[in-house]
This record gives structure tokens, sequence and C-alpha cells, in this order.
């Protein structure tokens, strides 16, 4: 049968109408793109918000960007989420369309009582048409419906309560397709301690459907022991359709900064919002820095009580050392090259600094064994005869008889003295760590008032209670100035003295210099600076926080950070190792410090308080994490540092094409080096990519490379 010219153009016409009706309802999205930022829905400020009070220092670590939305006092609008370039509301299909955040981080489940229906659907219409995912910190496992008809469900997590608790075993059980992208960086052999409340819940897996007809699938993955489920994965799906329209993280275990569990999972909560692309990374540092190599530490005396008697390490301690730090490297994979880092006081290693370098002028075999196993350690400038460098003069009334100085240049000349020691005894890295000092007793950036000797004041509980800290006008200005005129850039300070815990420049004192000198704080231990064994140890320790409250009539349980009971050896280092590997889990670079008498050989066996600790604090984190430790030199502590306060300072403009799969980055000012996660050239850490590029006010493009097939 032939069709005449007009039937034919009929049918022509048709076509034409059905190409320009399909792709009329296949929506063109131009840009398809999102700011690498996060939001994160909180129920109040920090101080009420527990949620927000855990998640915002793994951000500030970290380095992400992120806006809070406070739903006690804001509501959530379209144009929150997403602008057009001349910042109006606009959809995702729009060209010039760009969605203001990659990630959602709610602090609780509900968001009870600030967050109506209506702000869920526009929270949820974002995440789908921008396909951005998001995380749920705690909470119970919701599932909400409108009060009036057609009582269609707004929120559900496709879960149902089973029971609650305190103590769970979380057990690992990662699905296949999310075996490289989710916790892959945690030990799964073993189980994970839940000590907070936690709602253990059941999948549903059934067929009821959102308002927006999905279906919230439940995909586990941590388990307790009776398989409950603690924390999921909720893939919203719908019929015939293979990619899910939202996917949520969500966990119903209670999560606060201080809790042990909670610093396993704070990361994953901001990689998988994020889906592994953002500003910012994190990476798992310890060192620990043994101070005042050369020179002598008293010794606490468990008859008396009080110190009684010194101690100086001695060749065949630094040789047993080597082999400590080489059997820790065996016995701990994430160790990797870990070294000491001595902090030396170069007035007990020679007889004249200004010497050549002959054998002749070392005092004893400790010298020589250091020369001759210098390679297998790391050195940090500790002053040449560890003076007190507080304010001078010293008051006429003070109860003690401290050494100061009286000009910037006596000051600069102990930092010199101990840079020649340096040199004369060869030890690595000389020229790179000049720009680092630690003071003795990290003493300048404080005024001690001359109470912080416990011998002169055995009855004050708190020794730094009458102190001029440090934000009050206590550093010594002589102290800066010399350090700037002796090319010092690093300050240590004491993490445990008031305004010294926080990485900052020091801006209020007047050194004499273009640049401020940036102070890298360190973390204080229980291993004291005057034992050498587990007996010293135990009997000082249960003196510090147990028997002088008893003796003084006082309940110590009463007193912050104290003991109830005595403790013993092995609890110690137990609670040591718990703080450490906290402190690790805070992504922060800080150091731990300890002192030459710890590193002493106390049993035949050739142990030591120091690597004690260290093989402690290694079998913990290696139980919870297989991520390799960071062992950095302080002066790279320093640099990494002052890169990352660079970098936060700037305002970054990140965007992430999802059609070329590409990020344009710029910056409001120079930063060279800025870690971003997620993109193409980077170093390989926990399955992941992490940048260390260098941005500026030109936008650049990046590749994305999540790292998920490696």
């Amino acid at each position: 049968m032939k069709c005449n010219h007009g039937m034919k153009r009929k049918l022509l016409l048709a076509a034409i109408t059905m190409l320009l009706t399909i792709i009329a309802v296949a929506p063109v999205r131009a840009d398809n793109a999102v700011k690498l930022r996060i939001l994160v829905v909180s129920t109040g400020e920090v101080a009420e918000d527990l949620g927000l009070a855990y998640i915002k220092p793994v951000l500030d670590e970290m380095g992400v960007p992120y806006v809070v939305l406070n739903t006690r006092v804001q509501n959530l609008t379209p144009a929150f989420l997403a602008a057009s370039s001349q910042g109006t509301a606009c959809k995702a299909e729009e060209a010039g369309c760009v969605g203001n955040y990659n990630g959602v981080i709610l602090t609780d489940a509900d968001l009870i009582p600030g967050f109506t229906s209506a702000e869920w659907d526009i929270l949820h219409n974002y995440e789908k048409n921008f396909r951005v995912r998001e995380a749920v910190l705690s909470g119970w496992p919701a599932t909400y419906a409108n009060p009036k008809p057609p009582h269609d469900i707004y929120l559900d997590y496709g879960l149902v309560y089973s029971s609650s608790g305190h103590n769970y075993d979380g057990r690992w059980t990662i699905p296949g397709r999310y075996s490289k992208e989710v916790f892959e960086y945690v030990n799964r052999n073993n189980p994970l301690p839940i000590t907070s409340l936690a709602f253990a819940t059941h999948p549903r897996n059934d067929m009821n459907r959102m308002k927006d007809g999905s279906i919230p699938y439940v995909e586990p993955l941590l388990r307790t022991g009776q398989g409950e489920t603690l924390l999921s994965i909720i893939r919203y799906m719908k019929p015939a359709r293979k990619s899910p329209m939202r996917e949520v993280l969500i966990s119903t275990i209670t999560n606060a900064s201080f809790l042990m569990h909670s610093k396993v999972l704070a990361y994953e909560f901001v990689n998988w919002a994020t889906q592994g692309v953002f500003i910012g990374a994190r990476f798992i540092h310890l060192a620990a820095h043994v101070d005042d190599l050369f020179r002598t530490n008293n010794q606490w005396n468990p008859a008396l009580d009080k110190e009684n008697g010194i101690y100086r390490l001695t060749g065949a301690d630094i040789t047993n050392a080597v082999g400590k730090q080489a059997a820790l490297r065996v016995a701990h994979p994430t160790a990797g090259n870990f070294k000491l880092d001595f902090a030396f006081n170069g007035a007990g290693a020679v007889v004249n600094p200004q010497a050549m370098p002959l054998a002749a002028n070392w005092k004893d075999d400790l010298v020589a064994a250091i020369v001759g196993n210098k390679t297998h350690f790391r050195f940090i400038n500790h002053t040449f005869t560890h003076a007190d460098m507080d304010k001078s003069p010293v008051p006429a009334d003070a109860p003690c008889d401290y050494r100061t100085f009286t000009s910037a240049e006596a000051i600069r000349a102990e930092i010199t003295a101990n840079q020649n020691v340096w040199a004369l005894l060869g030890l690595p890295e000389r020229s790179e760590n000049n720009r680092v000092l630690i003071t003795g007793a990290h003493s300048g950036l404080k005024d001690q008032k001359c109470t912080d000797d416990p011998a002169l004041h055995p009855g004050m509980f708190n020794l730094q209670a009458d102190d001029i800290a440090f934000d009050a006008g206590g550093a010594n200005p002589l102290l800066l100035q010399a350090a700037a005129t002796a090319g010092v850039e690093y300050l240590a300070a004491d993490t445990s003295q008031k305004a010294q815990n926080v990485e900052q420049y020091i801006t209020q004192y007047e050194d004499g210099s273009k640049t401020d000198r940036l102070m890298l704080p360190r973390w204080p231990t229980d291993i004291f600076y005057n034992v050498t064994n587990p007996s010293q140890l135990e009997d000082e320790y249960n003196y510090l926080y147990y028997y002088r409250f008893i003796n003084a009539g006082q309940n110590p349980c009463e007193a912050r950070a104290r003991a109830c009971s005595p403790r013993s050896y092995r609890e110690i280092l137990a609670i040591e190792a718990d703080t450490a590997v906290r402190h690790m889990l805070s992504f922060s670079r800080w150091p731990h410090f300890f002192h030459q008498s710890n590193l002493a050989r106390y049993d035949e066996n050739g142990r030591t308080l120091q690597f004690d600790w260290l093989d402690a604090v290694f079998t913990k984190y290696e139980g919870l994490f297989t991520l390799p430790v960071k062992n950095l030199p302080y002066y790279k502590i320093g640099d990494h540092t002052a890169e990352s306060l660079n970098a936060r300072s700037a305002k970054i403009d990140a965007i992430w094409n999802r059609t070329t799969n590409r990020v344009t980055l710029s910056a409001n000012k120079a930063v060279p080096h800025l870690r971003v996660t997620g993109l193409s050239g980077g170093e390989i850490y926990g399955g992941q990519l992490i940048g260390n590029i260098s941005v500026d006010t030109k936008a650049t493009m990046y590749e994305v490379d999540r790292g998920l097939t490696r």
C-alpha cells in the first residue's frame, strides 16, 4: 500500500512532535553543579546541641567548609539550598543553577521541634535533584506522617525499634557495594564497643512508601551481637529504577566528642555526606618527644613520697632504645618508620660548644651512643642549658630563685649555642630544625610566679592557680624577640596550660620581626619526668591522684581528673593509651612529650616506660583502625600547621560539575597548600586520594577521583 504526500507529511509532523515531547520531559541539566561545602542542620547552638558540639571540631580540624542551619531560630528555604548567579532560588535543571552544598549532616534524626514537614520536603527535594547525600549523627529511627489527610509520610528511615542500652559490641557488616567506600579504614575484624545510649533497630524493608513514592531499603553497617542494627545506609528507591533517589547514613547511637566510638565514626559522617569529595583532609598522627637529652632528671622516691636522687641516660640505654624502636615497627604495622624525637640540651653533651667536632670534646658514652645512632632518631633544640626564660626581673618577694634573662641577646645565645652543638655532633636536619624551639619547661609563655615547683609548695593541689597566663600578658617579649632574631618560627607550648592549647600566631607581643612566632602545642602525659620504672610511676601516680587527697581529708573522687582508687601500672597504661588514641582520632598533629628518664631500661628484657607507652597506644589504636600513622618531625608539624591556618583564613570557592566530573577551585588569596580529598593526582590514604594543591584567585579545574577502583 502506498502513502500519498499528505499522509507522509502528517506522519513526519507526528514524529517531530513526539521527539519534541520526549526532549521536553527529559530536563537537560546544563550545569548539574554543587559547591564543596557541607550543610549542618542542628537543633541549637553548640552549647544546646550535643551533635553540633561533636561534629564541629571534626570539620574545623579537617578544614572542611560548612554552614550551620540552626532550626531553633532559622527556617530552611529553597534559596538557602540552591541559587542562580543572581542569588535567587533556582531549580537543578536550570542553566546556571548551583547547589550550595555537596553534603548534608543532621545532628538529630527528627530535628524536633524546629523542623516542619514542609522543610523536610525542601531538604529531600534538594538531595534528590542535586544528588546530595545525607548523614544523621544520632537519634530515634523516626517515621512521621502529616497529621492531616491524606496523612502522607514525609520522614521514614525504614527502621523499627527493637531495644536500647548503654553497652553494645558493634560488629561490622559492610555490604559489598560499599566495601571500598565506607569505613574502609576501620579494623572490621574487631567489634566496636558502644558505651553510650543506643537504640538498636531492625530493618523493615517493606513496601511502605513515602509521599514522593520512594521506599526506604536498609543496608546495615554495624550490628549488635544479636543482629540488631546500630548504623545503616538507607537507599530510597522507586520501582523499576536502578539507582536510589536519595541515600542516607544514619546512626541510632548517641555520639559525643568525648566518646571513643564517636571518634571512630566521626570521619565517615563527613566522608559519606560529601561522597568522598571535599575541601580538607584527615590524617592520623603520633609523635613522641623525649625532652632533656644529655641532662639529669630528679627521681621520685616511693619510700619518701617525694623526689630524691637523679638519673641520666647511658650509652647502653640508647643502644637499647634503637632495638626497642625497631621492634615496635615490626610489632605494629601502622607505625611505619616511627622515630623518637630527642629535645636536647647541649650543655650536658660537650665541653665547649664552639670546639671542632672531635670526640675528645664529648663528655661521655651517652654522647658517643647518640652520635653513633643519630640516624635512628630525630632532634629538636631544647636550649643549651634548659634555662628558665620567664619574665624578669624576679620579684623581690619571690619564694624561689630561678634564673632569668635581662636581654633578648642573652636568650638568643642560649638558642644558638645549642645549634652549635647540633653542628658539633653532626646531628641530622640541622638547618630545618633551626626554625623550631622548645624552651625549658615551656618557659617564657607564662609567668609562673615561682609556684610551679611541688617541692617548694607540697600542700598546693593546683600549682598553676596563680600563674599569669599567656593570653593575660604572661609571656616574655624578650624570648619572642630572641626567637625571631635566631630564625625560630615555631615555639612549643604545653596544652595543659591556659591559652596554650591552640595553634596560633603570637601577635600580641612586639618581637621585632616581620612575621609572628607560631605556637605549636604538645600534649603532656602521666608518664612523669622523674620516673624510670613501673614501681616509681605507680607510686607517684597514686600519691598525686589519690593518697594526698586522702591524707588531706578530701574525697579524691570529687576532684577533677583524679582517681577514686589506687591504680596498677597496667591500669595506668590502659588509661594513657585511651587518652592518646582519642588525641590521634581528633586528627590533630600535636606531639606527646616525655623526658629522658622514661627511656631508661628497667628490666633484663630492655623494657622502658617510653616503649611500654608506645606499645599500649599502638595496640589500642590498631584494635580500631588500620590507617598508617603519620610520624612527622616537629618542623614539618609546624609547616603543615602554618599551611592549614593559611587555608582556613582563605575564602575557597569550589564547584563540582557532576556532568564533567571536575572541580573548579579558586580563592580570594594565594593558598600554596590546600588539602583536598577526592581529586586525581593526590596521595593515597585510607583508600582515598588526598591532594596538596596550590590555589589562587585564578580558577583552575581538576578531575575528580574518589579512589573507589583502587
